[in-house]
């Protein structure tokens, strides 16, 4: 088990912090500029307004903001900006803390995202097009690279975070941090990899990449591939299923398990009734386990592994996703059934390992 520096775990319970209040946006739109002391109040009179539209979960996930609040003011005189909420896609914001350094921050899986999750696994290749951004915040360049391996929707992260920071005028003086829950976590860490301004990257439960996105990423930073992904850490629930999905792009002396009472996969299971991450644990079985299978599919080769996994997360968009996919992202039927059976293989041969 990897220790926790102080220092590592009290920067990761601000931003834990972060990512909580992400999964709130949507129930009350914040005023530019407001702290996150004031969103909470409002959000509390939300709430209390309209109690029928409020789910149990998210009740308690205010109920915890709420705490973290209370024993943390500075956390608290944090201000939101660039908010960008989309229901089926990309969903993030920053904070400003009073010593000016910033948190830019991902939101989890939206309900259009879920084959984009399985494309970053596939390790097929994809065209994307990336753009440099003036100070308005307007296009000032674009490149278009054919074989990258990434997918829209990270493509998208990275080119809405560097639009922001041209905007803000951020530079290498700037302290930024960048942090995510689930899918969100893994666009953290695929703009910290790409990007000269981060200083670090706080990965709740997010998950990895294809071998040869990984490989893609190497060739094209070469010497330094190491001191970039050095910046990001990973912190996860003891028996979470998400962060194990493909390879890792976090030092394996970065990652870190939190027990968890309730919950498996959520950003809440982490967290103690202060709102702070509950104590550190031991990576659990059911984790262990679904990291073995997930190295069973990144062993393949993408022309069989991608039934698996675009296979299976098109029956989660079905199921868990409302509307349609984003980028226009189609599965057929075909593909979907042949993946049924991929993964079960892999589930059989696996199954033995589960101790």
């Amino acid at each position: 088990m990897n220790y926790l520096d102080k220092e590592i775990l009290e920067k990761a319970n601000d931003e834990a912090i972060y990512n909580l209040y992400l999964y709130l946006t949507h129930k009350l739109a914040p005023a530019e500029n407001e702290s996150l002391q004031a969103i909470t109040q409002n959000l509390e009179q939300a709430s209390r307004d309209n109690p029928q539209d409020w789910e149990n979960r998210d009740i308690r996930r205010l109920w915890l903001l709420r705490n973290a609040l209370l024993s943390n003011p500075i956390l608290a005189l944090s201000q939101i900006g660039s908010l960008t909420y989309s229901k089926g896609g990309l969903t993030a914001c920053t904070f400003t803390k009073p010593d000016g350094s910033i948190s830019a921050v991902f939101k989890g899986t939206g309900s259009g995202e879920w084959i984009d999750n399985g494309e970053g696994l596939s390790g097929i290749p994809e065209e994307n097009v990336y753009a440099t951004f003036s100070h308005s915040g307007d296009i000032a360049d674009s490149t278009a690279i054919i074989k990258d391996y990434a997918t829209d929707q990270q493509a998208e992260a990275l080119n809405w975070f560097n639009k922001v920071a041209a905007k803000e005028k951020w530079n290498t003086d700037t302290k930024i941090t960048v942090t995510g829950h689930s899918k969100g976590g893994n666009k953290a860490q695929f703009v910290t990899i790409h990007s000269d301004l981060v200083n670090d990257c706080y990965s709740f439960a997010g998950q990895g990449f294809s071998p040869e996105a990984l490989r893609f990423m190497k060739n094209q930073y070469g010497e330094d591939y190491e001191r970039r992904r050095a910046r990001i850490y990973s912190f996860s629930a003891d028996n979470d299923y998400v962060n194990v999905l493909g390879n890792r792009l976090v030092p394996q002396k970065h990652i870190y398990y939190i027990q968890s009472k309730s919950g498996i996969h959520n950003m809440e299971a982490m967290l103690d009734n202060r709102g702070r991450l509950r104590q550190q644990s031991n990576q659990g079985r059911l984790s262990a386990y679904a990291e073995k299978l997930s190295k069973d599919l990144m062993k393949m080769n993408p022309s069989v592994r991608q039934y698996a996994t675009l296979g299976i997360m098109n029956i989660f968009q079905k199921y868990i996703g409302e509307g349609d996919p984003v980028n226009g992202d189609n599965v057929s039927t075909e593909k979907t059934l042949i993946g049924i059976g991929v993964a079960v293989g892999s589930f059989l041969r696996n199954l033995g390992k589960f101790n």
